[in-house]
């Protein structure tokens, strides 16, 4: 019997990210670097950034150039039809036109693999219109409150639900969701005739209940009916896919070679805190890592014994997530610390692969216990990912990816050690020292000033932090800037060099 293959077929994949911010765009580049993969992207300025969109004719000509040498190709759907995640969000486009766009794309392409994602477009509680349409800004919360009696009650709403917005805004709002929907059909008829390699249906920033969650049930039953569960899901998160998608790109290689799938065992710093419904995700922190295992192409593992990587998820102690977006805090306490530093320490010592997701918050890690990783652990090259961003579901999917990515590339012996280590710098120096502490001083001495804040500010109060990881990743001679991307004081990029 011929010995299975331990060499990738591929050396280099293309991406067309969701838009040009750091997360959708260098995050999925820098993590594929760290297993030896060249991952080619449209130029930013050829992408979308906020509501506004990507030069679509621009980057059909760099699809005609690119796309015809059978190299995987991992896509925003998105990017192709509305020309980016929060431009579909504004766009008004008819659906045919926006059929045609996706249709074009596959019409010019010849790759060995289509890995493609598309958004459920998301329903936010609040009145801001900032990557929403202008009438969100007075609307939001209504149309919010609206969307979900529209799904508990399964549609039968009175005139009563309604009352306070006006027509055409109510109309504009199900107009639009109806055109998103009928694409997300149409990209699920793509891939029942095999256009596509692999379709996940991601839903950001969502609830328990709303149109969009509805949309996102419809979806996964027609998955279903159609037995297409092989080859397609949907989930939390948007934002984090490209690099769930080149996870499990990796992880189809590698068992298409005869291989078992990578195993991950959970570890909960609060088995209370696990069933916990998430802020931004509407379903519970247990499901959402269950979600991040099986998207990345691994397995859940029973036992720490049969695991490949352990992943420690520190989670709120009971039912109360933080979000530092709205200073609030967590239900945390020393004890669930104490579990995860010592399943980490654990790990080190054992020669254990680990990885750290830390949702106790949403928007930012737990301060606390990045404190007491960073002062105990001198050396944090051992972990395999780690991760405390935005909405839990961003979080687990990328560090998932993260520790699926460097098991593999380390089985492989592609696995470049630098790149990995600067991506943990990148991911410690974003999600623990901006998001959860920087960001918080910066805008209370904004105290509702829109100016953003000084570009050399904001590096003087990263040095110290960045400087004590690099320490503990050695990384001592890589220099680092931190600027505002989208001129706002939301994300921040750290560029390596």
């Amino acid at each position: 019997m011929t010995a299975p293959s331990n060499t990738l077929p591929h050396k280099r994949l293309f991406l067309i990210p969701l838009d040009a911010r750091p997360v959708c765009y260098e995050f999925p580049q820098q993590l594929a670097q760290s297993a030896g993969l060249e991952l080619c992207l449209p130029s930013p300025k050829l992408l979308g950034q906020l509501k506004t969109p990507a030069d679509l004719k621009a980057l059909q000509r760099w699809v005609k150039q690119h796309l015809f040498e059978k190299e995987p190709v991992i896509v925003a759907l998105d990017t192709l039809a509305y020309g980016g995640l929060i431009a579909g969000r504004v766009d008004n486009t008819p659906l045919e036109t926006l059929k045609q766009r996706v249709d074009q794309f596959f019409a010019q392409i010849q790759t060995d693999g289509v890995y493609g994602f598309s958004s459920i477009l998301r329903i936010p509680a609040y009145n801001n219109a900032e990557e929403e349409p202008d009438y969100w800004a007075h609307y939001g919360k209504q149309l919010y409150d609206y969307s979900e009696h529209w799904h508990r009650l399964n549609g039968n709403l009175s005139i009563e639900h309604a009352e306070g917005l006006p027509k055409e805004v109510l109309d504009d709002f199900l107009d639009r969701r109806e055109r998103h929907h009928q694409l997300n059909q149409y990209a699920l008829a793509c891939l029942k005739h095999n256009k596509l390699d692999y379709l996940t249906f991601c839903q950001d920033d969502t609830g328990e209940y709303g149109i969009n969650v509805w949309e996102a049930g419809e979806l996964q039953k027609e998955i279903t009916a159609e037995k297409l569960g092989e080859k397609a899901h949907t989930q939390t998160g948007a934002d984090e896919v490209a690099a769930v998608m080149l996870a499990r790109w990796l992880s189809h290689t590698h068992t298409a070679q005869q291989r078992e799938p990578v195993r991950i065992y959970p570890v909960y710093s609060s088995e209370t805190g696990k069933d916990t419904i998430a802020r931004f995700d509407g379903i519970a922190i247990n499901e959402i890592t269950h979600r991040a295992i099986a998207a990345c192409g691994a397995q859940r593992a029973e036992t720490p014994e049969a695991a490949d990587i352990w992943l420690l998820v520190h989670t709120p102690n009971n039912s109360k997530q933080g979000d530092h977006c709205i200073k609030e805090k967590a239900d945390t306490n020393p004890e669930q610390h104490d579990v995860i530093l010592e399943w980490l320490a654990r790990g080190i010592a054992e020669g254990q692969p680990v990885m750290l997701a830390d949702v106790a918050h949403a928007n930012g890690s737990d301060a606390v216990l990045s404190e007491k990783i960073v002062s105990r652990f001198e050396d944090l090259t051992a972990l395999y990912g780690y991760a405390g961003w935005n909405t839990p579901g961003n979080t687990l999917g990328s560090c998932v990816a993260m520790g699926v990515v460097r098991y593999l590339a380390e089985y492989h012996t592609v696995f470049n050690q630098e790149a990995f280590y600067k991506l943990l710098l990148v991911r410690f120096a974003d999600d623990w020292l901006y998001q959860s502490d920087v960001r918080q001083r910066l805008r209370a001495e904004q105290n509702g000033n829109k100016e953003l804040p000084d570009e050399g500010r904001l590096n003087v109060e990263m040095a110290n932090g960045i400087a004590l990881l690099k320490t503990r990743l050695g990384l001592d001679d890589v220099i680092t800037h931190c600027s505002f991307p989208c001129k706002r004081t939301f994300e921040v990029e750290i560029a390596l060099s």
